[in-house]
């Protein structure tokens, strides 16, 4: 009876060792498949965040175990459910935050989403048939006239004749408008009595000496500009030698030069071009009659003449009827397909 009891209590104790050592073969058979599909799901896991990050307006930041992710509303973030992993979700205004802890409830991975409003797409940018370069010439005189022609709100251009009573005033108030301005520096005309009382004019027969210093001395009276163009001029212009002395200065100033042609047989554009300093030139004048129907006809002629040569450089002056009939015409210039912009955009 004693030796069966031995037997049975025997039998009942190597079921039990032998329980408890099949239970530990299964554990960790267990802990080794969950390891190994966690690795697998973390590996996963980066794959499909490397694809999103493919995604147009997908931005992804990692540091550590924190992935941040910048995304629109509505992308779709295509992360895998997880097995292995145990995914714990959090959703504060436009931010997500993904817990990822593995079966030992240790934190493996942390994806932050952030979902931002769609940008709105860039419209295509419009492509002009032709460029209108419009130059105000004779500013100095006052400064409400820069008020009227603040009215318009595009790229034009003015030069500001120096030592007038209101040359620096309005120069820096058509600047704040936006506008570009230039230097519009006397030169020799052929009406000796307008020569004799234009203040600071350039003269043929002046040395490189004078020419220098009346030069610089307009500029100071100014302020440093990026360019100029010839107030009067027909008979300086004319002056090969001395267009090439002011040009070659204005050079190593880094000044481009627009010549107003005020005469046809004019040595500014071609000198420049010679000495590669930017330049263009003036095809048409606006108003040589400041009626304001007049002003816009001649207007529309400029846009024809932009759509035919693909750009072009008129000149106007600095007065109200010019600002008025400008005015009236940018729907019209914008219509015809023809771009305003500023001098310095149409240099060659």
């Amino acid at each position: 009876m004693y030796r069966k009891k031995v037997f049975f209590i025997g039998a009942a104790l190597l079921v039990l060792i032998l329980g408890l050592v099949f239970k530990g073969i299964k554990k960790d058979s267990y802990t080794k498949v969950m390891e190994k599909n966690t690795v697998m799901e973390l590996k996963e896991l980066e794959n499909a965040l490397e694809m999103l990050g493919e995604k147009p307006g997908v931005e992804i930041a990692k540091k550590g175990d924190v992935y941040r992710v910048q995304l629109e509303k509505g992308t779709e973030a295509g992360l895998l459910k997880t097995e292995a992993l145990r995914a714990e979700s959090s959703i504060e205004d436009n931010k997500e935050k993904i817990l990822y802890r593995d079966f030992r409830g240790e934190k493996r991975m942390v994806v932050e989403l952030y979902y931002n409003d769609p940008i709105p797409p860039t419209p295509p940018k419009k492509v002009y048939s032709g460029k209108l370069s419009i130059l105000i010439d004779d500013v100095g005189m006052n400064t409400q006239t820069a008020d009227i022609f603040g009215k318009i709100k595009k790229p034009v251009s003015f030069a500001t004749i120096p030592f007038l009573p209101r040359s620096s005033e309005a120069t820096e108030k058509l600047e704040e408008y936006g506008f570009q301005v230039i230097l519009h520096m006397p030169m020799a005309g052929s009406n000796d009595s307008l020569n004799s009382r234009t203040e600071g004019i350039l003269m043929p027969e002046m040395t490189k000496e004078e020419v220098y210093k009346r030069f610089d001395k307009a500029i100071d009276d100014l302020g440093e500009l990026k360019g100029f163009n010839n107030h009067m001029g027909s008979r300086f212009t004319e002056h090969a030698f001395q267009m090439k002395t002011l040009l070659k200065y204005a050079k190593d100033k880094g000044m481009f030069y627009i010549d107003s042609k005020t005469t046809s047989k004019t040595k500014g554009y071609s000198t420049a071009k010679k000495l590669g300093v930017p330049t263009y030139y003036c095809s048409k004048f606006l108003d040589n009659s400041k009626d304001v129907e007049s002003i816009k006809k001649e207007i529309k002629s400029a846009v024809k003449m932009a759509k035919d040569s693909g750009k072009i450089l008129a000149i106007g002056h600095y007065h109200k009827n010019m600002a008025v009939a400008l005015k009236s015409m940018l729907e019209y210039i914008e219509n015809e397909n023809v771009e305003l912009v500023y001098v310095s955009e149409v240099l060659e």
